[in-house]
């Protein structure tokens, strides 16, 4: 090439760190979804088509690297600003039961949730990363019922958070009874009347 060639001109699109980002996080989440044994580091790398060097640029162990590459595909879950407060909580409910029946995501939380009951690092960030956000968006919902007058202001907020969601991960996690739309259903015709204000 000349030495006076131009400098070559890139297109527009997505900047190169961020598409090698986003085909690392597939890899990954994809690996999770065939077996969660084959989620290492080096596999990763390999299929990805990146070097070690640049996985650990970004992640240093590959639970970090799964729990980014659950953000990635399931953002759109923490969106609930419509509706009542149980209709709010319903929603958020059934797009669990989503995320756990969905192959391109339930192998990468059943991965890191296997390691969060072992390793103490991983739980940290599994409850960081995954659980609190979710937390969060419930927490506000039920505080926000409680202040309408929708839901019983003696309510204790945190353990309503646990009986709604909490059989989602039993089911997933321990019996393997099945999730599905019934099941929701199921959960909120017991849990709502335990929530709702009285008229």
């Amino acid at each position: 090439m000349s030495i006076n060639s131009a400098p070559v001109q890139r297109g527009p699109g997505r900047p190169r760190d961020e598409v090698r980002r986003a085909r690392i996080l597939d890899t990954a989440a994809d690996l999770a979804a065939q077996d969660p044994r084959l989620v290492t580091m080096e596999r990763i790398a390999s299929q990805a088509h990146v070097s070690r060097t640049t996985l650990y640029k970004w992640w240093t162990a590959a639970h970090e690297l799964l729990i980014d590459a659950l953000q990635e595909r399931t953002h759109w879950s923490l969106d609930h600003a419509e509706g009542s407060a149980i209709e709010r909580l319903t929603a958020q409910l059934e797009d669990l039961v989503r995320i756990m029946t969905d192959p391109s995501t339930e192998g990468a939380l059943r991965a890191v949730a296997s390691g969060a009951a072992t390793d103490p690092e991983i739980r940290r960030r599994f409850h960081e990363h995954w659980l609190a956000p979710r937390r969060e968006v419930a927490r506000q919902i039920i505080t926000a019922g409680i202040g309408a007058g929708e839901l019983r202001s003696e309510l204790d907020v945190e353990a309503a958070i646990d009986a709604v969601f909490s059989p989602v991960y039993e089911r997933a996690f321990y019996t393997g009874a099945p999730l599905d739309d019934g099941f929701v259903r199921s959960v909120m015709c017991i849990v709502a009347p335990g929530l709702v204000a009285a008229p």
